[in-house]
């Protein structure tokens, strides 16, 4: 990922065990030869909001770094300090429809376009799609990746043959460790596994969830016909829901 060649020792985990007031915690974090920040996450639904989340991160882990290091002195000093290069990567593995890959910008997210004579900020975080069949050059650098992505076709395969999850989610971990897939590491956490997937499982949440994100989906859609059609942004606002900001962005997309 950061084309830095090293040995295991050579990388510190830095992930942070909580963060915006202990409520979120970043899946993981870590510096390699103090040169590169990788502030990579997993995601299985929506992930339109990770550039502001990743913006949130970035800050807390510098910060986290710079004291593991004991040198916030340097930070008022004329010398310029050095810090590690912020590289950001999302694995998504969710249900719902996504390109193999695609890149989120920050920018996206703010009100305006700002003012001249200010400086901006900007953040790209590319999202890859990891569900089988997806980025195959990917893949064949991974092994584990490659099984993990069979681990999650197989769940999804015995969520549709068994009513209850958890039923379904042992059974997957079961078919896998007698398939070779993950297998030694589920044999070693298969328990863990099955409690993590469905401690936090609610059917009915998720199934409103869903629909709310297709609607969306539909609605962004229809946004886009009726620009195209030469409506004004503020009655497709009404029509469908979505911000003027939004329709615009979408109007711009358009025109490019």
């Amino acid at each position: 990922m950061t084309g830095i060649q090293c040995s295991p020792d050579e990388i510190q985990i830095i992930t942070l065990s909580t963060t915006v007031s202990g409520k979120m915690k970043n899946d993981l974090a870590f510096v390699v030869k103090g040169r590169a920040m990788v502030i990579g996450e997993h995601m299985s639904s929506s992930y339109s909001n990770m550039p502001v989340r990743v913006l949130m991160y970035t800050g807390q882990l510098y910060e986290k770094w710079i004291k593991m290091k004991g040198e916030e002195k340097f930070l008022y000093q004329s010398k310029l300090y050095k810090i590690p290069k912020p590289e950001f990567v999302i694995f998504y593995n969710g249900a719902a429809i996504k390109p193999e890959k695609e890149t989120l910008r920050l920018t996206s997210a703010y009100e305006d376009s700002g003012s001249e004579g200010f400086g901006h900020l900007e953040l790209e975080v590319p999202v890859y799609n990891i569900n089988k069949g997806m980025n195959v050059e990917l893949f064949d650098k991974s092994s584990q990746l490659t099984q993990y992505s069979e681990f999650i076709a197989t769940l999804r395969e015995f969520n549709k043959l068994y009513d209850n999850y958890n039923q379904a989610v042992e059974k997957a971990v079961s078919h896998c460790i007698n398939n070779d897939i993950l297998k030694e590491f589920l044999k070693q956490h298969g328990g863990e596994i099955v409690s993590i997937l469905t401690m936090e499982y609610d059917v009915e949440v998720a199934k409103r969830v869903y629909g709310e994100e297709l609607l969306e989906d539909r609605n962004i859609e229809i946004a886009k016909k009726l620009l195209k059609r030469g409506l004004p942004v503020s009655a497709i606002a009404e029509d469908t829901g979505l911000s003027e900001s939004y329709i615009l962005e979408l109007q711009t997309g358009l025109s490019e």
